[in-house]
């Protein structure tokens, strides 16, 4: 698909760049510059975009502005780049977990959980994979292809309390367990 496709999909769909590049996790200015044909978008990127435009103008992703799986990814890498605290980080992961609630299609849901760029940090992959796979659990639905693996070489506690551990270790989800994530399920939803 060459970039003029992607635009005449997107303005055929009634998307602004904002939108589309909102919920698939990167800059207006690179969708704009892959509708130009000025940068080619690699294979994961332009499934995201085509995933964001296929959601629709009407998709509760565009019209309440969901956090997706790679808008969280995104945010991830910013919050990073910018020494956020965890408990920052976290209601980054709060507020994803929370907009699935809003979704309505099979649309939607492709859009939303649509493989992420890394974040630049290999615990916040995993950290990412993990809620991924749970909500996917959670509703019933196909965990995506791309969640497998990415098991941390040693265990993650998040939080940093040490008298905390012990109860992270027990409680964690098991999918975040297994990459060896472990966080208090509490820190993981919104109230």
């Amino acid at each position: 698909m060459n970039g003029w496709e992607l635009r005449e999909l997107r303005l055929r769909g009634g998307l602004t760049l904002r939108q589309v590049a909102r919920a698939a996790g990167t800059a207006d200015t690179n969708v704009s510059a892959y509708e130009r044909g000025a940068k080619i978008p690699d294979p994961r990127t332009l499934s995201r975009l085509l995933a964001s435009v296929a959601a629709g103008s009407n998709s509760p992703i565009h019209t309440r502005h969901l956090m997706t799986v790679p808008a969280t990814a995104a945010s991830l890498r910013r919050g990073l780049r910018d020494a956020w605290t965890i408990a920052d980080l976290l209601r980054l992961i709060r507020e994803m977990r929370a907009n699935l609630t809003f979704l309505t299609s099979p649309a939607d849901r492709e859009a939303f959980f649509a493989q992420p760029s890394t974040t630049g940090d290999q615990r916040w992959d995993a950290m990412l994979a993990g809620n991924v796979e749970d909500l996917a659990i959670r509703e019933g639905t196909d965990v995506p292809a791309w969640t497998r693996g990415g098991a941390l070489p040693e265990f993650w506690f998040v939080g940093g309390i040490p008298s905390l551990r012990a109860y992270a270790f027990a409680y964690s989800p098991f999918s975040l367990q297994i990459r060896g994530v472990m966080v208090d399920p509490a820190d993981l939803e919104s109230v």
